[in-house]
């Protein structure tokens, strides 16, 4: 089953759920007034614009606590489709739920729960199946048009993360060097004539053979550097070994055993 795009690795893409969903349903609500929902929200006491914005806060609470754990699960194992489509699924079921439940509650029980729920589930998914389509064509088109800028040819590094996801594709002369952090490495690189970094959730030891097949040299533990962006490899009095990168004045640790071999190379 096909993956969804890359750029859903973004909470910048989650904040476009969390803020323009909530927000479509209540100018929706509030022009077009659709499915009846005036009598059911004014109540007879002019409670239609207060109880329309009650609607759209518990949207935006279910919308932000579903899009952040969504993301930091998909940041751990890529979803396809299909599960994608189940969490859709989960997030208009609860939001369906807690509405059926506050209209039942403000309206002191005019109509019993499982009434209200099942008018409640016909305007939620009626009325948010437009956004979702939107925002979901908005970022597989925009997945597509960067992908197709991404880099191409022998000299393109790949790199993947846990789950063996292409998460970056980088020229390997613009690859400045390549950090370990905990459970992640954060790879430093050139684009535009500007320092760029990126996290990607991967180890130093999954990452050698790839950085190994592409010259970047492991130069200390937590370190993998590209020997072209050297410019001096120095060891002060304390017996300390570093070399100098030509961007961003960058300064890297070097390891004693390997100060000579990286020496070498430059």
């Amino acid at each position: 089953m096909k993956k969804i795009p890359h750029l859903y690795d973004r909470f910048t893409t989650m904040l476009w759920y969390i803020l323009g969903i909530p927000v479509f349903f209540f100018l929706f609500v509030v022009v077009y007034r659709p499915f009846d929902t005036f009598p059911a929200l004014e109540m007879g006491r002019d409670l239609f614009f207060f109880n329309a914005s009650m609607l759209m806060c518990i949207l935006l609470g279910v919308l932000l606590v579903s899009r952040t754990g969504f993301y930091f699960l998909h940041r751990r194992k890529r979803c396809n489709w299909w599960e994608y489509s189940a969490w859709i699924l989960l997030e208009l079921t609860v939001m369906s739920y807690l509405s059926a439940l506050y209209i039942f509650l403000v309206s002191h029980h005019a109509l019993p729960y499982f009434e209200q729920l099942a008018y409640c589930v016909e305007y939620i998914f009626l009325s948010l199946l437009f956004p979702y389509v939107i925002i979901t064509l908005v970022c597989v088109i925009a997945s597509a048009s960067l992908d197709a800028e991404q880099p191409s040819g022998k000299n393109v590094i790949r790199f993947t993360d846990a789950s063996q996801q292409v998460r970056l594709a980088l020229d390997r002369q613009a690859v400045l060097f390549i950090k370990a952090e905990e459970n992640y490495v954060k790879i430093h690189y050139t684009e535009g004539g500007g320092i760029k970094d990126y996290q990607l959730r991967s180890t130093m030891t999954a990452m050698e053979p790839l950085a190994a097949r592409h010259g970047l040299f492991r130069c200390q533990r937590s370190y993998f550097v590209n020997p072209d962006h050297i410019t001096a490899l120095r060891k002060d009095a304390g017996g300390v070994m570093t070399a100098e990168l030509d961007a961003g004045g960058f300064i890297i640790p070097v390891s004693k055993t390997l100060y000579r071999e990286l020496s070498n190379l430059i």
